[in-house]
């Protein structure tokens, strides 16, 4: 029996796609979900063999949610859902993705079960396709929000609320104001993905939202630190001599 997911904040689409599913053999929907959020957290869990995404999500996109899915381990094939975005449909063709236009047609939904069943043998290398396809569409978009954790929940934390990240062993944390959160990802992963025009890289451990940059304080060496603007106390972040042109070319000094 083939495990599906359905993840869509339209509850009519879901269950269109629910009955046209369950008109074929051997496909059984497990579970569905209105919200990129709860769907993060609790789809690792549950070992699905499909998931059916919507595109279009109220907290993240469907892309962002399979690219953190496949970052956690998750092997399973992935089908999106769209309305429109030919662009979109035609990175998906080329590289090997299924997708399903809006409203769903019955015999384009059995059409992609076949291919999902011929894909199943080989989950590692279809979710390589889909880590490529995401990556290639996503070249010049951000994530709008980071993946971090806590007590063993998926938490995630919007860029504008990032005071920095630092580096912390293989992986690094995301300090906001009132939290310091840890995630899976290395310093690189999440510099990658934050808004370069937003986040300054100061130190190999260090990045620093610019925006909360309140001094810039000569140090030793030609070196500096930064004090952040905090409510109620001071904070300073060092930058060392690697970095310091980009400091320079930044707030042009």
């Amino acid at each position: 029996m083939i495990k599906g997911i359905l993840i869509d904040d339209e509850a009519p689409a879901r269950r269109e796609l629910r009955f046209l599913l369950e008109q074929i053999s051997e496909v059984e929907i497990i579970a569905e979900f209105a919200d990129g959020e709860e769907a993060l957290e609790k789809i690792p869990k549950l070992l699905p063999d499909v998931l059916f995404i919507d595109i279009q999500l109220p907290n993240m996109s469907g892309l962002e949610l399979a690219h953190w899915l496949i970052q956690q381990g998750l092997k399973a094939s992935m089908v999106f859902a769209t309305a429109h975005d030919e662009y979109a449909l035609q990175a998906f063709e080329v590289n090997a993705i299924d997708y399903i236009l809006k409203p769903f047609n019955p015999e384009r939904v059995q059409h992609t079960m076949t291919r999902i069943k011929q894909q199943l043998h080989d989950r590692e290398a279809w979710a390589n396709k889909v880590i490529k396809a995401i990556e290639g569409m996503e070249t010049q978009r951000k994530y709008r929000k980071i993946p971090a954790f806590n007590n063993g929940k998926v938490v995630l934390v919007d860029q504008q609320e990032i005071l920095y990240a630092i580096s912390e062993g293989r992986h690094a944390s995301l300090v906001t104001a009132e939290e310091t959160w840890p995630t899976s990802l290395t310093l690189q992963e999440i510099e990658e993905r934050l808004d370069p025009k937003q986040f300054l890289r100061t130190h190999r451990s260090y990045l620093v939202n610019i925006d909360r940059i309140r001094e810039i304080i000569p140090w030793f060496n030609g070196t500096y630190k930064l004090v952040l603007n905090l409510p109620h106390q001071s904070l300073e972040i060092p930058v060392s001599r690697t970095f310091v042109r980009l400091l320079r070319k930044e707030f042009n000094f």
